[in-house]
């Protein structure tokens, strides 16, 4: 199909590699999330390109939810973003409710693709801030063990996709196939136990600094229990066994509780702030 002066068309396992070379020189920040790479072929998945070259990439997938997001978001320097819109959204909303997705959901990183999607209809969902921790210090360890750490195992994963959902709100679920791909892929996947009872986890995956923490979720029936702030700890400290300097993590900025857990871990403000926007299909 061609919308204006792009072509759309789906992407294949063929064009993995100039997706490749698009994310290497395209100087916008890119949404890119771990195993894009296998959805190559989905109805979701879609190339743009300009007189047969691609120029832009775009997947966007449910999870569980009603809410699917945008998993890998790539545009070339010289293409104009609401043209590269108009031309792909259209074409990736039936597939999209055909999986029962009720909502389109996009990080803008950089904040070069925030009035593009205002003027489609998009709005704010929430603003995320980045914090980063390069040393070693640690707040004094609480006298009381709040709870068991141990590594997470294949079996846990069902009860830790409820705990997710009771911890979060529907946009942000994981599923428990989610759960179990990051569980195969993290430097660190720990549950937190308290009388053979899961009551919350933490993960943190490779990044091209160190590692990035992409979750720390406690019931809510267990938390300001000191539960949080002991998987962070632990965390860390197997992070620092693999050599790990640089840690970082995403949390909303108006979570006032949570910044104060990590600020008191000597977490810091880094980089831009991300709005995450959303509309409805």
């Amino acid at each position: 199909m061609v919308c204006g002066h792009l072509q759309i068309r789906p992407a294949g396992p063929a064009d993995e590699a100039a997706i490749r070379r698009l994310l290497a020189r395209s100087a916008r920040p890119s949404v890119r999330s771990g195993g894009w790479e296998e959805h190559l072929g989905a109805e979701t998945f879609l190339l743009a390109l300009a007189d047969g070259v691609p120029v832009g990439a775009l997947l966007a997938l449910p999870d569980d939810g009603p809410v699917a997001w945008v998993r890998l978001g790539v545009l070339a320097p010289e293409i104009p973003a609401g043209l590269w819109l108009d031309a792909t959204l259209p074409p990736l909303e039936p597939p999209l409710r055909a999986l029962n997705a009720r909502a389109l959901a996009w990080t803008d990183v950089g904040g070069w693709l925030g009035e593009a999607l205002r003027a489609r209809g998009f709005r704010p969902l929430a603003r995320l801030v980045t914090l980063k921790k390069d040393d070693r210090r640690l707040p004094p360890m609480p006298p009381d063990t709040p709870c068991a750490v141990r590594p997470a195992r294949a079996e846990d994963i069902p009860a830790l996709a409820r705990r997710d959902h009771e911890a979060f709100p529907p946009p942000w679920w994981f599923s428990a196939a989610t759960l179990e791909r990051i569980r195969r892929e993290a430097l660190c996947f720990l549950v937190a136990e308290r009388d053979g009872l899961l009551i919350g986890y933490a993960e943190a995956r490779p990044a091209d600094h160190g590692a990035h923490i992409g979750r720390l979720a406690v019931a809510p029936s267990f938390q300001r229990q000191g539960v949080g702030g002991f998987l962070l700890r632990t965390a860390l400290s197997r992070l620092w066994e693999q050599g790990i300097q640089e840690v970082t993590l995403n949390t909303q900025e108006d979570n006032v509780a949570s910044r104060r857990l990590y600020e008191r871990f000597g977490f810091r403000p880094f980089g831009p702030r991300i709005v995450a926007w959303w509309r409805p299909l």
